[in-house]
């Protein structure tokens, strides 16, 4: 299911003395299927552009569309294209209010009108999606860690059975331990349920191992757009805007920097060993294999 957005404009306040304009002129799709990150600094617009993609904020200008449907038109049932197209906000467990995990994932699926057995099956399953033991359905959401809170909130949203998940900064004020919990159930939902995911990230290192393509937003406009290893390759373009690169990215860059003959394209630790086990053996300066790496 894909969604188009084209000539976007976004004002907050318009005509007024605090007028904002958050986004402008903005194009994009987000294609079936693919894995899409935005990336881009504190007030680039990203928050305000994926609360477009459900209808949840209106256009001031241009349109956006979900498989072909214009969200501005008055007809359009938004309600089935929140179904369709699940908003995951930031902190999403802050939202979490029923006495049970159970009654919290039910909410969607019951207020959408489903049988019983329906919004049970549709409960389970979510859990299941995001890896959460049945044996909680009972318990409340407030006894458990802040990792399984949040993932019994996107099980909220999953249990509307939405085909693009759409998710902003979900890794957020988790500790390690609970960050690589959600980092790779979205990997899961992705790849064995075939979602298409949209996610809003500050973390590098997060959307390299994750996206497969990456859009760039700065001052509400698109900067760039193309594979992580495409986007983090300018690495320059990215520090002028206030953003960086995966760490394993900015030590090849510094390596770059010193002489070494490396790629500045590497994504992950196992590509950095494979790169420099490459030039290993004719480092500058003329030293020889083993001499050293400075």
């Amino acid at each position: 299911m894909a969604i188009v957005v084209e000539g976007l404009t976004h004002i907050y306040l318009p005509g007024t003395p605090m007028e904002v304009v958050a986004l402008q002129d903005v194009d994009l799709e987000v294609k079936d299927g693919e894995f899409l990150a935005l990336i881009g600094p504190t007030g680039s617009g990203k928050s305000t552009l994926v609360q477009h993609f459900n209808g949840l904020l209106r256009p001031t200008r241009g349109r956006v569309a979900v498989d072909g449907v214009d969200l501005s038109d008055r007809r359009v049932n938004l309600r089935q294209v929140r179904q369709r197209v699940g908003l995951v906000f930031q902190y999403p467990e802050q939202q979490l209010f029923e006495e049970t995990v159970r009654a919290d994932v039910a909410f969607g699926p019951r207020n959408l009108g489903f049988p019983p057995d329906e919004v049970e099956r549709r409960v389970r399953q979510a859990l299941e999606m995001v890896g959460l033991d049945l044996g909680i359905l009972d318990r409340s959401p407030f006894e458990l860690s802040g990792g399984e809170m949040r993932r019994v909130a996107i099980a909220g949203v999953l249990a509307m059975g939405p085909r693009v998940l759409v998710l902003d900064e979900p890794t957020a004020g988790l500790d390690p331990g609970g960050r690589e919990e959600i980092l790779a159930r979205l990997r899961s939902l992705h790849r064995d349920y075939g979602l298409t995911v949209v996610l809003v990230s500050h973390q590098m290192e997060e959307v390299a191992r994750l996206a497969t393509r990456v859009v760039v937003l700065h001052r509400g406009r698109v900067l760039a757009t193309g594979s992580p290893r495409e986007v983090f390759a300018r690495a320059e373009m990215l520090e002028e805007v206030g953003l960086g690169v995966p760490a394993v990215t900015q030590v090849m860059c510094l390596l770059r920097a010193r002489g070494w003959p490396v790629r500045t394209d590497v994504l992950s630790p196992e590509e950095a060993e494979e790169e420099l086990l490459r030039v290993m053996g004719a480092p500058p300066g003329g030293q020889q294999r083993g001499a050293g790496v400075p």
